[in-house]
């Protein structure tokens, strides 16, 4: 059987050179969707734990000015696996988050972007996901991930429409979804024979 997927006990008495440490990498498909590009490294620096660094960006108005998701997110986390030693199956993380944007879509009055550009709201938060492995030799595998956290934001207000004029600057606290992924997994190492 594919060791990730035996109980606890069982791959405890696996050698660390089988699952214990691996390098991976992820890709956010539902960013893609939204032609955000995105990329994350991963380390699984023990048994149970591993940590995480995600860079997110999109520069792009979807069609019209009107329509934009600019971003640029940096996000540092660490995850603890509940279910086994693998780096599979249940995990709960713990993130920080930098996150540069300038937003609109028709319909809205407003455009918001971080104050004068060098605003980005800053914050962090908690999580939940879910990794299952694709295939016998630990390679491939599908990611679901959602987490929710505190972020002071400090943005102006812009009319929405083209070279809209500036209406005001805010600034408040937000608290809610920070992040939602369905993502692919590349395991560097996999799992030894």
């Amino acid at each position: 059987r594919y060791p990730a997927c035996l109980p606890s006990e069982s791959v405890r008495a696996i050698s660390d050179d089988v699952c214990a440490r691996g390098w991976h990498a992820e890709t956010n498909a539902l960013e893609w969707s939204l032609a955000i590009a995105n990329i994350a490294g991963e380390f699984d620096f023990g048994r149970r734990w591993s940590a995480a660094l995600s860079l997110h960006y999109s520069a792009w108005d979807y069609g019209r000015s009107t329509r934009k998701f600019r971003t640029f997110i940096f996000r540092p986390e660490v995850r603890r696996w509940l279910l086994n030693d693998c780096h599979t199956g249940l995990f709960v993380d713990a993130h920080l988050q930098m996150a540069a944007y300038n937003f609109a879509l028709p319909g809205w009055e407003y455009r918001i972007q971080d104050a004068g550009g060098t605003h980005p709201a800053l914050g962090g938060g908690i999580g939940v996901g879910y990794r299952l492995p694709l295939g016998r030799n630990g390679r491939w595998a599908l990611q679901a991930q959602v987490g929710a956290g505190v972020y002071r934001l400090d943005y102006n207000r812009f009319e929405n429409r083209p070279d809209g004029a500036l209406v005001d600057r805010r600034r408040r606290t937000f608290f809610g979804l920070d992040n939602a992924a369905v993502s692919v997994v590349f395991n560097f190492n996999g799992l030894k024979k």
